[in-house]
């Protein structure tokens, strides 16, 4: 399983290509091996060619994005022909958009609907969706939670991107559903969880709660190829990105001397 750096964790130094080429330096040399790319408001700052070149440059694949629905839904040629052209084949969602939040079953199975049809249709590039969650998808509707609904009845062919803090502070078990999710994921979110009073908060990976030697096991069994780190807000992210990189390597290393 290749360990690599979610981009979103550092999207402060992103504002051009400048910018990205410090971070794809800064982060391979924190060990990284793949990067994943999220665009905030659908704006990557940088071209397809240009990530291509950067990723070639450093020896960094990109393994999935989070790209927008609106592209998705209305520009899926382009967007899959743009992935293709730095040589990913997963675009990922993640966020559920607001129009299928409403807590009912019924449109969260139209987000079903909208997450099958885009796998049929990048299945000709080669390619498929995946989708992301937060902690919403783990509240109870009509007729059960939406990620258990997701999981249900997309197509095999719809991969996930599980996130190890969600999952942990919507109060669920991150290795049950790892394991309902066996076969569906490639990449995997690293997450640590902790708190503050009552509060969850973000955490480095090695710096909260949750067992991350217990989840790369699990996640080497399932499948996953990519051990991804990310941390939605961080006073200094490179630091923390740094922290939970070498925490994983170690866990990594760790786990092939026994």
């Amino acid at each position: 399983m290749k360990i690599g750096a979610q981009l979103f964790s550092l999207r402060k130094y992103l504002k051009d290509e400048a910018g990205y080429r410090r971070v794809f330096a800064a982060v391979r040399d924190m060990g990284a091996e793949v990067v994943q790319l999220s665009a905030g408001g659908g704006n990557l700052a940088v071209t397809a060619a240009q990530i291509a070149s950067l990723s070639d440059e450093y020896g960094l694949p990109v393994c999935v994005t989070h790209s927008p629905v609106a592209r998705i839904k209305d520009d899926l040629p382009r967007l899959a022909e743009e992935h293709l052209q730095f040589g990913c084949r997963s675009i990922g969602i993640g966020m559920m958009p607001k129009e299928y939040r409403t807590g009912k079953a019924a449109d969260i199975r139209r987000f079903v609907d909208l997450l099958n049809i885009t796998a049929d249709k990048l299945a000709p590039y080669g390619m498929t969706v995946a989708y992301h969650n937060h902690g919403f998808e783990f509240r109870e509707t009509d007729d059960g939670k939406p990620y258990d609904i997701l999981i249900a009845e997309t197509s095999p062919a719809v991969k996930f991107i599980p996130d190890t803090f969600w999952i942990k502070a919507a109060g669920c078990d991150i290795s049950e559903y790892l394991a309902k999710l066996n076969g569906r994921v490639e990449t995997v979110h690293f997450k640590d969880y902790g708190k503050i009073f009552v509060l969850p908060i973000f955490r480095a990976v090695g710096k909260g709660d949750i067992d991350f030697a217990a989840v790369t096991k699990q996640c080497e069994a399932i499948g996953v190829q990519y051990a991804v780190a990310e941390l939605d807000l961080s006073p200094n992210p490179l630091k923390s990105m740094s922290f939970s990189l070498a925490t994983m390597l170690r866990i990594r290393e760790g786990m092939s001397a026994r």
